[in-house]
Parts: C-alpha cells; structure tokens; sequence
C-alpha cells in the first residue's frame, strides 16, 4: 500500500504522509510493516504549535504502535537570536519520550525558554518568575485530565487546575461546580503563597454574584456581555 496524500492527526500530530505500507493479516490481528515520511506538518508539544521538520513513523505490527523519530522545532521567524530550538521525539506511540534540543547546544533550561517563548532566559528576577510560571503552567496542563476525574469521582463537576496572572503575580487556580449554578475557585500564589477564594452564583443567564475572599474583599454583581 503506498500513499502520497494522507493526513494524520493524532499523537499531537498533523501531518501530510507519504510512504510505503504493508498490510498483513495474521491471529493476532492486523499489522503493518513499512515507513512513513512526514514531509510537512505540526506537532503540538510544551503548549507551542512547532513545525516539524523531520518525521518518520516505522510500522512493524500492530498499527497503533508505530515507531516514532520525529524533529519539531520553533518557528525560527519568531526566536531570536537565530537560535533552533525544538523537541526530538521517539520511542513508541503509546510511550514516548521527548527531548529538547537546541542548535547551538546550550542548556535544558536555556533551550526550553527558547522553546516557550523564543528567547534566553535573562538574571532578571522578572525573567526568573516567567519562566517558572510557564513551567508550573506546563504541569498543570498535563494533569488536567487526571484532576477532570478526580472531580468526578467526588461529585464536583467541571473540575479544573489551571494558571493565572503573570510574572510575580502567577496563581495556580483550581476550579469546579459544587451546586449548579455554584462555582467555587482557591487559588494559590507561586511566589508569595497568597491565596484567594472566589465565589461565583448564577443568578440568570448572563448574570452573576461573585463573592471574593484574600487581601482583599469583594461583592460583585457581574453581567456577561457578548460581541
């Protein structure tokens, strides 16, 4: 089976395919056995949408377990300093590792800010907190799904863990509906451990009483305007 115009989207892949596969059919099922090539393509990895710029995938077996060797970088036009920054994935489709790499070769701290926001990290304490925040950003948003179970497992609905703010001010926020119509969000400050509790009621559609509680509090009435 030889193919020149497929698509594939999955792994946090999307990608156009070419290559040469073959079917086979045997008591375990069916399997596949040949290379695909990824001559253009995305792949979404650390929350950025990078450009892949070497990618194969080796079938030898069941066709949701390919081999993968792919290269995704940056978008060169928007990271200084003429730097490549990316992630090189391999390994199994159900068990992959990623790595960051850079060209010049620097370190994993320097290439991943490269990575994220398309420059070096600077000694900046403003830098600094950047950085972590993203970094706190990036495990909360691999464990979204797991903290999405969690919630229903305890009958809170729409559970979430999630980030807010920037800079020194950056919160990790978790959020869910404990009444319809009840939503109830604590956040914590990464740099200065404050926290806030909010209290959000619908009183109507597009009408709001929120109820916050930390340094400071606040009774607001909210209406949600759509454009």
């Amino acid at each position: 089976m030889w193919a020149n115009n497929v698509r594939l989207d999955a792994f946090g892949l999307k990608a156009r395919l070419t290559g040469d596969l073959k079917v086979a059919q045997d008591k375990q099922g069916l399997g596949l056995n040949g290379q695909i090539t990824i001559p253009e393509g995305r792949f979404h990895a650390y929350g950025q949408d990078l450009l892949v710029r070497k990618g194969e995938l080796l079938f030898s077996g069941p066709p949701d377990q390919p081999l993968l060797n792919i290269e995704a970088i940056r978008n060169p036009e928007a990271t200084e300093n003429d730097v490549i920054a990316g992630v090189r994935v391999t390994g199994t489709a159900d068990e992959p590792k990623a790595e960051i790499f850079s060209d010049p070769a620097m370190s994993q701290q320097e290439a991943l800010s490269y990575l994220l926001r398309g420059q070096g990290l600077d000694s900046n304490q403003s830098d600094s907190a950047a950085m972590t925040s993203m970094l706190v950003g990036l495990g909360v948003a691999q464990s979204g799904q797991v903290v999405g179970k969690i919630g229903e497992t305890f009958g809170v609905s729409n559970l979430a863990l999630d980030t807010q703010g920037v800079g020194d001010s950056s919160q990790v926020v978790v959020s869910g509906y404990v009444l319809p119509g009840l939503q109830v969000k604590y956040g914590v400050g990464i740099f200065d451990s404050l926290a806030t509790l909010t209290l959000r009621y619908r009183l109507m559609p597009k009408l709001y009483l929120e109820a916050v509680s930390g340094v400071d509090q606040a009774l607001d009435l909210l209406y949600q305007f759509e454009f």
